[in-house]
Formats: structure tokens, C-alpha cells, sequence
């Protein structure tokens, strides 16, 4: 557990880097509105305490930039999704788990669609938070959970 959970961290912080790179080099910001926007997001979390905390959030800039990271990264996210070009490629469990260096002459354009299916499977789920965003953003994570259980399912029974 303690060496999955250390691959998780790992992956959690190249993805947080990757996001911050990919919004600086295209002047993505939060506003002062976004900000606004999750202040009030997180008050209507406490039904009858909503005065109590946007005067925390506005007392705190601290804790106002906790709010700004999470709006910072789906605002690179939506920036991401409105540049991605998805295709959906169908293939088999098979060709998706299959090793890359397989000297098979008919799965080299299989290896193409598997990546292509990776890269359309990843894009896929977050195309559907365009339309929906809350939605689809409560069901893309637990899309990526399930993918992380069965690769692990996988591997525990090679």
C-alpha cells in the first residue's frame, strides 16, 4: 500500500506541475470573479454559516489562496479541453494491455490505435465535463479510480 500510495503522490504532483506549466505559458489567471465565485461555492457548503465564512475567506488571504489552486487548475483544464481534438478508437483489453514491444508486423497499427485509445480514453472523460461540469467532474475521478483497480487487479494476477 505504502509504495501504491507513493506512485499516487508522484502522479498527483507531476499532474500539478504539468497543469501550472501549461497555465503559465498561456496566461491563464484567476480572477478576482472565479475567486469570488469559490468563496461563495464553499459558504453554501455550510447552510446558516454563509456570512461566518466568506468574512473567513476575506479575512484570510491565506485561506483564499487555498480556494485559488483548485480554480486555477480547472480553469487550465477547460482551457485543455477546449484545445483537444478527441476521437474515440475502439479496441480490445488485449491490444490495451499488450506490451509495446511486441514484433508482431499487424500490431504495430494496433499500437498506434492503443495510444490513440489511451489518449481519447483520458480525454474522453473530461469532454463529458465540458458539457456537465459537476456533473462529470464527481464521475471523472472515480473513472480514474476504477482504471487504477483494475491495472492493480492486473498486475496481482500476472
Amino acid at each position: 500500500q505504502k509504495e501504491e500510495a507513493q506512485a499516487v503522490a508522484l502522479r498527483r504532483v507531476r499532474l500539478g506541475l504539468m497543469l501550472t506549466e501549461i497555465g503559465q505559458k498561456n496566461n491563464i489567471q484567476v480572477t478576482e470573479e472565479d475567486t469570488r465565485r469559490a468563496m461563495t461555492e464553499q459558504a453554501r457548503r455550510f447552510p446558516g454559516q454563509e456570512q461566518q465564512v466568506i468574512e473567513y475567506y476575506s479575512k484570510n488571504p491565506d485561506a483564499l489562496q487555498q480556494l485559488a489552486g483548485p480554480m486555477f487548475e480547472e480553469l487550465v483544464m477547460d482551457y485543455i479541453l477546449e484545445m483537444a481534438k478527441v476521437t474515440d478508437v475502439e479496441i480490445t483489453a488485449e491490444e490495451l494491455y499488450a506490451e509495446p514491444e511486441t514484433p508482431a508486423a499487424g500490431k504495430a497499427p494496433a499500437k498506434k490505435a492503443k495510444a490513440a485509445g489511451k489518449k481519447a480514453a483520458a480525454k474522453k472523460a473530461p469532454a463529458k465535463k465540458a458539457a456537465g461540469k459537476k456533473a462529470a467532474s464527481e464521475k471523472a475521478p472515480a473513472k480514474k479510480a476504477a482504471a487504477k483497480k483494475k491495472t492493480a487487479a492486473k498486475k496481482k494476477s500476472s
